[in-house]
């Protein structure tokens, strides 16, 4: 079925996207091969902190620059990520570390499969391994964001030649406040949607609305939901100013 499924998706992208479709189709499957090369490096125990980064860049490379092309937008746009993602894991490291909220939760720690079959004796930081995941888990909604406000303010400066980098920063940030709502309800209901079924065993074991506020697994999903929101809306002002910058600069190139 999973097999039967992935060829529809690919189906629909080739047909309605064109050539677009297939770039996108190729960066899909180069993601996936970043990905289980990852989960390896990491079963081989390499420091997570060193492959998850990589990763991340690669990943970007891949979804920007060979789906989208080698251009002033998706370099700048690749550019923002990584500047949000470095500001981000700063304070993702020390969130993780202080709140101790890396590895199993309460859920998993007691399913009978992680009880009897699997070994809970890795070599592996589960630390590092939670930032990662928060890394990973908002680099999606990033790239998106900034290359939005990127594509926008690229298109202004292609059709307004005569503005300087304040009004182009300014339509960055107009583009982003337009954008911004609806992807903050994507991610809102996205990390929700998978969450129902969590509710519900919350609720028909007992748990008080005082437990599950102090529950690791409702820190775990609520903490990835809103450090995704918060790099989405950091990359909003850094998108602008750097592609206002860099299309101020091609246009005093060009006079």
């Amino acid at each position: 079925m999973i097999w039967f499924l992935a060829l529809i998706l690919f189906v629909l992208l080739i047909t309605v996207g064109g050539e677009r479709g297939a770039s996108a189709v190729l960066a899909l499957c180069g993601n996936i091969g970043v990905l289980a090369l990852t989960v390896l490096l990491l079963a081989s125990g390499k420091p997570p902190l060193l492959i998850i980064p990589v990763a991340a860049v690669l990943i970007s490379y891949l979804t920007l620059m060979k789906q989208n092309g080698s251009n002033l937008k998706t370099k700048t746009a690749f550019l923002t990520v990584a500047v949000v993602m470095a500001v981000l894991s700063v304070g993702i490291c020390v969130g993780v570390w202080k709140t101790g909220s890396a590895g199993l939760n309460e859920i998993q720690a007691v399913q009978e499969d992680v009880q009897f079959y699997y070994t809970t004796d890795l070599v592996i930081s589960m630390q590092q391994v939670a930032v990662g995941v928060v890394l990973l888990s908002a680099l999606g909604a990033v790239m998106d964001t900034a290359l939005s406000v990127t594509s926008a303010v690229y298109e202004v400066a292609v059709h307004r030649k005569d503005l300087d980098r304040s009004a182009y920063f300014r339509s960055g940030i107009e583009v982003g406040k337009e954008i911004i709502g609806t992807t903050v309800n994507t991610l809102v209901f996205a990390y929700l949607g998978e969450s129902l079924m969590l509710f519900a065993y919350l609720e028909k074991n007992g748990y008080s609305p005082e437990m599950m506020l102090n529950s690791k697994v409702l820190f775990q999903n609520i903490a990835v939901m809103l450090l995704g929101i918060t790099a989405c809306l950091l990359s909003v002002p850094v998108a602008a100013y750097l592609v206002a910058w860099k299309v101020g600069q091609k246009g005093e190139e060009d006079k």
